[in-house]
């Protein structure tokens, strides 16, 4: 993978063990290792050194998207700094927000409501982050959509 030449030689090296197959160049399957196993240190060097933030897999998910199922603040927070869209959809029209919503992360929902996220986007099925917050019984996100 390309972008391993251009980072630290230990950061890499634990980054390959996380690709599991490498013969197939998918940077997002790496990326959702790297997330999973939680190593902001690999997570940031890829993205320095031009991984794309806006990266999608073949479902519409985005970097934040997982970042944010697997809770990674400091991933989320990264990304939204480094320039990522905060409103990207995924395949069926959810937002980071709703995802957000959807796995119960209040934290996560106040500060993508803080960074701008646009509330009013609603996914296939007409739904708009309000309505999943009242959909899903969230009452600990209401005060977000005041």
């Amino acid at each position: 993978m390309e972008l391993l030449g251009k980072i630290d030689a230990t950061i890499a090296e634990r980054i390959s063990t996380y690709d599991d197959h490498p013969e197939s160049d998918d940077l997002f399957a790496l990326f959702e290792n790297i997330v999973y196993q939680d190593d902001n240190e690999a997570f940031f060097a890829l993205i320095d050194n031009g991984a794309d933030v806006n990266l999608q897999n073949k479902y519409g998910w985005t970097l934040l998207h997982i970042t944010i199922r697997r809770d990674r603040r400091e991933m989320v927070h990264y990304l939204i700094n480094k320039g990522a869209d905060i409103d990207r959809v995924d395949g069926v029209g959810w937002t980071p927000l709703m995802e957000a919503i959807m796995d119960d992360m209040p934290e996560l929902c106040g500060y993508l409501v803080e960074k701008g996220a646009d509330v009013s986007i609603a996914n296939h099925r007409g739904a708009t982050a309000p309505m999943l917050v009242q959909k899903f019984g969230r009452t600990n996100m209401t005060a977000f959509f005041r």
